[in-house]
């Protein structure tokens, strides 16, 4: 199910490792979480099992549970606070499949200075553009959350962490980790004149052999 993950791991950096398969060795990228379209995709399908076993079990069956509200909560949170997806999408997959809202337990949950209407701007805005859309979303979501801190210390780190793992398409992403690999292959070796070619690469392209 590769292509149903991002090409990042949880933290937005690209991992490489080597595939042997059928003797012949790749190096690829380790495939990351789920992306937003199969994540909300996955709570449908868990969702409409619970429904359909709480209408059709046998009476003593009917109140059974698979995910619980505390659970939907604590994903709703990673959603918004972690993913920066404030277009909030699970109460409306809630609503959709049980008919019913849902009632967050987590205190001030429902209050957000970000929503849909300001998360169907950003799309507009990204004409179809995956990671514009996710890098936009992330700028304007990380000041979000410095904004109600009295401190606001860590936010330039913040942002630059937003451009240092959305800022480049994924071919160009797995690109720089090729990159950076052979770098660090290249001077275990002490192979100086792959290391000045390497290096003279990432200055010519832009890229940090840090970045």
């Amino acid at each position: 199910d590769r292509d149903r993950r991002d090409f990042r791991r949880i933290h937005g950096n690209v991992q490489l490792f080597e595939r042997n398969k059928n003797g012949e060795v790749s190096v690829e990228p380790i495939p990351g979480p789920y992306t937003k379209k199969w994540r909300e995709h996955w709570l449908r399908r868990v969702l409409e099992a619970q429904e359909t076993v709480r209408r059709t079990a046998p009476p003593e069956m009917r109140d059974i549970t698979l995910i619980t509200t505390e659970e939907l909560s604590e994903i709703r949170r990673i959603w918004l606070e972690e993913k920066h997806e404030f277009d909030d999408r699970l109460p409306t997959v809630y609503r959709e499949i049980t008919g019913k809202p849902f009632q967050d337990p987590r205190p001030g949950a429902d209050q957000s200075l970000l929503g849909l209407d300001e998360w169907n701007i950003l799309e507009d805005l990204a004409d179809g553009d995956a990671m514009e859309l996710e890098l936009m979303a992330k700028l304007l979501d990380t000041e979000r959350q410095y904004h109600t801190k009295l401190n606001r210390k860590g936010i330039y780190e913040a942002l630059e962490k937003c451009f240092e793992t959305s800022s480049r398409s994924p071919e160009e992403a797995i690109a720089n980790a090729h990159r950076k690999r052979e770098l660090k292959e290249a001077a275990a070796a002490g192979d100086v004149a792959k290391v000045k070619q390497l290096t003279w690469s990432d200055l010519k392209f832009g890229d940090s052999p840090d970045s």
